[in-house]
């Protein structure tokens, strides 16, 4: 039975028993027998439960027996019955009229019941509606605080992201903030019936993502927990949007680096050309003197490594833009090793470099000049940031239906949050970005590289033993 006032209920009882007491003086008065005088109760008790309910349609229903008794069966006016068939005709009288009151009564709560499930549906379903239309260029989560206190009408609302750590709150309701964490770091539900509070883990599947802290509702557990499960959907939504802005604006950003390397290497190319031709020209000729054949050596020497720079810059905006086709051909690890340490000789130079290859050819199916470049490329890396004089080792092993290329040297550490970092374009290590120059090309080229041979690159540093870059790539045996 529902909570009702107990004044209420008293005043229903009166008018219920004031009723039963006119209808059996009516009854008595027109000389109605104890048959028709209990029908004409029953219908009162029928109408008292419809309208009111149980407890008023039993008390009066008890009243009823007794004035039934008094006026209707022998001997009257006495609350006494000497024939057994009265007590059968009183006894069906209560047990019927408290059957309608429990009928009655059931009735009455499961439309109630229907009532309350009807208006949380539609809660639910307006805030689902007011979380489509959420702003995804405005932050998302206080958004959902005020359309979850609106839609479910509900006083106060905090919400705790797992993704960012914070707290966003609406209403006038003083939560704790540490219990609605710990809700989310314990990953436990709860309703707390003395301060009116409902508390949810948001979850992403099996994994929790949030806490939700409802106080001043009337929903009911099911509703609360159907409205945690439209928040963490919510939440899981709006990042993905984030993360498909990211990643276009990533790829628009990669497209415009790429076309402008392509154009800044076309532009350098020509005059490069120009300058290379006429300093190769000048050493050719043989007539300049010591001084001036220095001085022109040195341009040509550095004109052919901008040149090789621009050759650079191109193959990276052909990998980039996925224009780069792959030459394949039966390749010696070991002599590929050994001509890009000698390709590298003036930039080792003051390093002593330690080659670990067995004398089983490793063979690999590989372009020539793509896996060259990537090996300059780390190996100029090496020297760059390894301590001045220190070895530079270079291991090939093979491990399964893979070869892998180890260069390693000494003196310098990356981080472990940067060491994928390193791979991204123009990325350079926080500790070296001053003392050493660079652009942050060289390392995402070489991922390319390994990439195109359907290999991969990666890197393992400590402090002790310095900093390992290697690259895998298919055997020939295996791709056979």
């Amino acid at each position: 039975m529902f909570a009702r006032p107990i004044r209420l209920v008293l005043r229903r009882i009166a008018a219920g028993s004031i009723a039963a007491a006119l209808l059996t003086f009516l009854a008595f008065r027109l000389h109605f027998n104890l048959s028709a005088a209990t029908s004409v109760h029953f219908l009162l008790m029928s109408v008292i439960a419809l309208r009111w309910g149980f407890l008023e349609a039993s008390i009066v229903s008890i009243l009823s027996v007794a004035c039934l008794d008094y006026y209707f069966t022998d001997p009257i006016f006495a609350f006494y019955i000497r024939d057994s068939h009265d007590w059968i005709a009183l006894a069906t009288f209560e047990v019927a009229a408290l059957l309608v009151s429990r009928l009655s009564n059931q009735m009455q709560r499961h439309a109630h019941e229907s009532e309350l499930h009807q208006a949380h549906l539609q809660k639910l379903y307006a805030l689902s509606q007011h979380i489509l239309l959420l702003d995804r260029e405005g932050a998302v989560e206080q958004q959902l605080v005020h359309i979850i206190r609106s839609s479910l009408q509900v006083e106060g609302i905090a919400l705790w992201n797992g993704y960012d750590l914070h707290m966003y709150k609406s209403g006038t309701c003083n939560f704790d903030d540490d219990q609605v964490r710990s809700s989310f770091h314990l990953e436990t539900d709860s309703d707390d019936a003395s301060t009116g509070i409902s508390r949810r883990v948001l979850r992403s599947g099996t994994r929790p993502i949030g806490a939700l802290a409802l106080c001043g509702h009337s929903l009911d557990t099911t509703s609360v927990n159907a409205a945690a499960s439209l928040v963490s959907v919510a939440i899981e939504r709006a990042r993905s949007f984030s993360t498909e802005a990211n990643a276009v604006a990533a790829r628009q950003s990669e497209q415009l680096r790429s076309a402008i390397l392509d154009g800044m290497a076309h532009a350098f190319k020509s005059p490069l050309t120009t300058i290379r031709t006429s300093s190769s020209g000048l050493l050719a000729m043989n007539t300049l003197s010591g001084t001036e054949k220095k001085l022109v050596s040195l341009i040509d020497r550095h004109a052919s490594h901008l040149s090789d720079l621009a050759n650079h810059l191109l193959l990276t905006a052909k990998l980039d833009s996925g224009d780069i086709k792959v030459n394949r051909e039966e390749i010696d690890l070991s002599q590929l090793v050994e001509n890009s340490i000698e390709a590298s000789s003036q930039e080792l130079d003051g390093h002593a470099i330690e080659v670990r290859v067995t004398e089983r050819p490793r063979i690999v199916y590989a372009d020539r000049k793509l896996l060259q470049m990537a090996l300059l490329q780390i190996l100029d890396n090496a020297v760059k940031y390894g301590r001045p004089g220190s070895p530079v080792l270079i291991a090939v092993e093979e491990e399964g239906p893979e070869l892998i290329i180890a260069i390693r040297n000494e003196g310098s550490f990356i981080p472990p949050e940067e060491r994928e970092k390193v791979f991204q374009r123009f990325y350079r290590c926080s500790g070296s970005i001053r003392t050493i120059s660079g652009t942050g090309i060289g390392l995402s080229v070489v991922r390319r590289i390994a990439e195109a041979h359907q290999g991969k690159v990666w890197v393992d540093s400590d402090i002790e033993n310095g900093t390992t870059f290697s690259i895998t790539l298919p055997s020939l045996a295996a791709e056979e």
